[in-house]
């Protein structure tokens, strides 16, 4: 178990939107699996930069998945905890220990990070052919780019337009089929209306 020192890094890219955010977001799509459906375990340290609009934002991030659990532990600017957000099989928990709100469900926060970090075409530990590689999953449909054995590109955009527009993954020097990050990557919410952009500072198998 990790202690509460770094902060979850879509997390707090959502405080930061609650500053912004005046109307209610609409209903925003996509599946959400156990954790245990992803083989493996993994202890990745972050630093990002988050933009929304004129907004941006820097800080660091801790992101953990171990067996049927993938967490997220936040801190407040002075230190203090801030909340906790855990999925435990199907099971999606949200603790705030500061007068908080976030202007979206707990819920969808864990569905970018499934989709940036766990929900691939390729079968576990396995590359694809280099080029590009296309399927329908959940409503979605779902585009990954390869090369020399590394996911350099991953698209999502819904079958039926709504919302429009595409979430875009851009690895950098691409994702290892084992799931180890590249050292940057950039995530562009076309349906929110943000990027991150994330530094992988440390990546530990668990």
């Amino acid at each position: 178990m990790i202690e509460p020192r770094r902060t979850g890094a879509v997390v707090v890219l959502l405080v930061l939107l609650a500053g912004g955010c005046a109307s209610p977001q609409p209903m925003y799509p996509g599946a959400l699996d156990p954790p245990a459906t992803y083989p493996g375990g993994f202890l990745d340290r972050q630093k990002v930069v988050a933009r929304y609009g004129d907004r941006e934002m820097t800080f660091d991030a801790v992101l953990q998945k171990h067996d049927d659990e993938l967490l997220l532990l936040g801190l407040t600017p002075f230190g203090s905890r801030a909340f906790a957000l855990r999925q435990t099989g199907h099971d999606v928990s949200f603790d705030a220990y500061v007068a908080q709100t976030l202007p979206f469900p707990p819920r969808y926060i864990l569905i970018d990070v499934h989709r940036v970090f766990l929900a691939g075409l390729a079968a576990a530990g396995s590359a694809l052919s280099d080029g590009a590689h296309e399927a329908a999953r959940n409503g979605e449909i779902v585009t990954e780019r390869w090369q020399g054995g590394r996911l350099r590109e991953r698209r999502f955009r819904r079958a039926d337009g709504d919302p429009p527009g595409e979430i875009r993954v851009d690895y950098g020097g691409g994702m290892a089929a084992d799931g180890t990050p590249p050292a940057h990557l950039s995530l562009f919410n076309g349906w929110l209306g943000y990027r991150l952009d994330i530094t992988t500072l440390s990546h530990q198998p668990l």
